[in-house]
């Protein structure tokens, strides 16, 4: 087996992959894992897993486009495809599975009807009940007459009434009297009553300039003796890892963009950004550069 087989170079006809065309390159150019190691800045083992296309020891996907962005343009290769293919590794497409076909079985076509005869029948008889009671109902019992005194009482009331409405009494007319008695009572009722007209709220005073929230230094923060306080505000996905003077990692982890971030140690603390133009840092007030210490995509500085 030669050594490209044994690196993972795709065969012919298959997805390329970015660290089979990446270990190619450097071989044509006569380069070792030392020499790329060294102008990247990364250890040899680093180098080996990229032309392996094994990203399972890097801290995400924002490190690995920028690191095969960095050794493409170190070969001068065009980093966009290794980049894509690098993400279809990271995120393979499931396989279709065709559903298995749903087999239905039938029985005997003769069977099943003569089996549906005595819910046929059994329904026509419900059916014919229901439409006996529904006619029994609806002819409902035959009226009674009244007798011919009882309908000419009925007759005279009625022309009694027409009568008094033609001379123009209203049964719910009240005489003067009573009115004008229920409207005293009413008023005495209120007389001691207090109207209060409502007062308008007055407006509050606009805020003076002085009210306005100030920036807070790293003081104001709570950085208190050798502790420095490095604010980060990430306007796309980004890695940030933050040591401080002793080694210690105070702060390692992949940002969402659109997210906010504050971490503190002893200085001077050592600082490594992934998609370093995504990232905006402070210290206090004051906005800490980060295109003189970027190479490519990620920048490495150290704040005293």
């Amino acid at each position: 087996m030669n050594e490209a087989a044994s690196h993972g170079q795709p065969a012919a006809g298959a997805d390329p992959s970015p660290g089979g065309a990446l270990l190619a390159e450097r071989r044509r150019q006569n380069l070792s894992l030392g020499d790329v190691s060294r102008q990247l800045k990364l250890s040899v083992r680093q180098v080996e897993a990229l032309e392996r296309d094994d990203f399972s020891g890097f801290q995400g996907p924002v490190f690995v486009h920028g690191f095969i962005r960095n050794y493409a343009k170190l070969l001068g290769l065009d980093p966009n495809p290794m980049i894509g293919a690098a993400d279809r590794l990271l995120n393979p497409v499931p396989a279709y599975v065709e559903p298995e076909p749903v087999v239905t079985h039938t029985g005997n076509a003769s069977a099943t009807g003569r089996s549906m005869w005595p819910l046929v029948a059994g329904a026509a008889v419900v059916v014919l009940v229901a439409g006996l009671v529904y006619l029994n109902s609806r002819s409902g019992p035959a009226p009674t007459r009244q007798p011919a005194s009882t309908a000419s009482e009925q007759v005279a009331a009625g022309t009694a009434a027409v009568e008094k409405r033609q001379s123009g009494a209203k049964p719910t007319d009240k005489p003067a009297a009573d009115r004008s008695s229920a409207e005293k009572s009413g008023v005495e009722k209120h007389a001691g009553e207090r109207i209060v007209a409502a007062k308008p709220a007055e407006k509050p005073a606009p805020a003076s300039q002085n009210d306005l929230p100030k920036p807070i230094s790293n003081a104001e923060a709570g950085e208190t003796g050798p502790r420095m306080i490095i604010r980060m505000i990430f306007d796309q996905d980004s890695w940030v890892e933050i040591k401080d003077r002793s080694g210690n990692t105070v702060f390692g982890q992949l940002n969402a963009a659109g997210t906010r971030r504050s971490a503190s140690g002893e200085p001077p603390l050592t600082i490594v950004v992934g998609n370093a133009a995504g990232v905006r840092l402070f210290r206090g007030d004051k906005t800490i550069d980060l295109a003189p210490h970027t190479r490519v995509d990620v920048a490495r500085l150290t704040v005293e």
